[in-house]
């Protein structure tokens, strides 16, 4: 669709090719991620991912790599493969499973300012990095954006921190 300008544009996590020919990528927002749980998670006093061994977790399709990058994570510290219990497809339904068990997962830094999650979800503070895909934004360059979508970029790129 972006190829054939269907679609105005691509926003979000970095594919883990390049863009197909005739695309451009902009980086908008470097990218990190965070241990979440529900607000009074039993291992909220976590300080490394050694900690966690023994968590279930929940991985959602909104980032395509979350259940192969927890995997691998857990596999660079020489641990056993996570208990993925939950797989779902939407950020709602992750919200709702996180604040209602004691579930754990992996998500965009972001959320923690979430105002729907912040009161009920909270960050287990463990001391390795969890890197991201960063946030990107895919077009044509040789196809103006429509105004609606021009005007939608032009906002966000003001919002998100430089």
């Amino acid at each position: 669709g972006l190829q054939d300008g269907s679609i105005d544009f691509y926003l979000g996590a970095t594919p883990r090719g390049e863009p197909a020919g005739g695309l451009v990528a902009e980086t908008l927002l470097k990218n990190t991620r965070t241990v979440i749980g529900r607000r009074g998670h039993p291992l909220a006093g976590a300080k490394s991912i050694k900690d966690l061994a023994k968590a279930e977790w929940a991985t959602t399709t909104l980032d395509f790599n979350a259940a192969t990058d927890l995997n691998e994570l857990f596999a660079k510290h020489r641990m056993p493969p996570p208990v993925i219990t939950l797989q779902t497809h939407s950020a709602l339904s992750v919200m709702v499973a996180l604040s209602s068990c004691d579930l754990l997962a992996i998500l965009p830094a972001q959320w923690n300012e979430f105002p729907l999650t912040r009161d009920v979800l909270q960050v287990i503070n463990i001391k390795e990095k969890l890197p991201a895909p960063d946030i990107v934004l895919i077009r044509r360059p040789d196809l103006p954006l429509t105004p609606a979508a021009d005007h939608f970029c032009d906002l966000l790129k003001r919002y998100l921190p430089q």
